[in-house]
């Protein structure tokens, strides 16, 4: 994160977990996947995206953006505080002031 533009944004820390591998059919609890990122604040998306998450019954489809090339994936999960959002969809998404990816990172809040 180079860009002052993006690091003066990206202002809300937060880590990931993810499931791993299935024992005797029982899914794993999740385990920290990236101890610290920086990401900008959780936003509610637009509502043509909100339509095409809507018959999930989720309570609220947020999104950010985090630096690349972290692995990060779908099914992983976003710990902001002690809230846990699980990602929908992750993209790579061009930061123009500094010519990098940043990824962005859809969320589902299940509440």
């Amino acid at each position: 994160m180079s860009d002052p533009s993006f690091v003066a944004l990206a202002t809300v820390t937060a880590s990931t977990k993810r499931v791993g591998a299935y024992v005797d059919s029982l899914p794993p609890d999740p385990v920290e996947n990236i101890a610290s990122l920086k990401c900008l604040p959780l936003l509610p998306v637009n509502p043509e995206l909100f339509q095409r998450y809507r018959g999930q019954r989720f309570q609220e489809i947020l999104h950010t953006y985090v630096e690349g090339g972290l692995d990060i994936k779908r099914g992983d999960l976003l710990v902001v505080g002690s809230t846990e959002y699980p990602i929908q969809a992750v993209g790579e998404w061009y930061w123009p002031p500094d010519d990098a990816n940043r990824l962005h990172l859809i969320l589902a809040d299940r509440q």
